[in-house]
């Protein structure tokens, strides 16, 4: 598996959430419930699993050592926890937005009943294209401005790691 992992590039691991989405998709349907629920869900997904997995990732010397210094509770999460996991929780964040703005366009074309998706339909003429191609450009716009804040908020949060 590992060696399976070293080709792919880390730009694809938005990948292994599609399928789940899908299947939620499909297990919802097209109807209010879907709109409702999958783009939270996008959301959520990854990063909770990111969390979970760079709580887990923190280095048991610096959790004993914590210990050692009477943290316990909330002030060990705070000081020791939240800083060793907060590069995994923002890369959790990274994905999860990725995966949402692909669930609002997966949405937006196929699961609404007005909007992007119905112009195509409606209108076979030039400009019902233009208008779906001006929202996609719309999505991606606003896309890579959620992710240069991720990135913003990636240095200011980390800005005592080295780089």
């Amino acid at each position: 598996m590992r060696r399976a992992q070293a080709y792919v590039p880390p730009d694809t691991a938005i990948l292994r959430w599609v399928a789940p989405a899908l299947l939620a998709a499909l297990w919802l349907g097209s109807g209010e419930t879907a709109r409702q629920i999958l783009p939270p869900l996008s959301l959520l997904a990854p990063l909770l699993y990111q969390t979970v997995r760079g709580i887990r990732a923190v280095d048991p010397a610096l959790v004993e050592t914590g210990r050692s210094h009477d943290l316990s509770g909330w002030p060990l999460y705070r000081h020791v926890l939240l800083p060793g996991a907060l590069p995994f929780i923002l890369t959790g964040l990274r994905q999860g937005l990725e995966l949402l703005w692909l669930t609002l366009i997966a949405l937006e074309l196929f699961a609404t009943p007005s909007g992007l998706g119905r112009l195509p339909s409606l209108d076979n003429s030039p400009p019902g294209a233009a208008a779906l191609l001006l929202g996609l450009a719309l999505f991606a716009v606003l896309s890579l401005a959620s992710g240069a804040l991720v990135s913003l908020l990636e240095r200011w949060l980390l800005r005592w790691r080295p780089r």
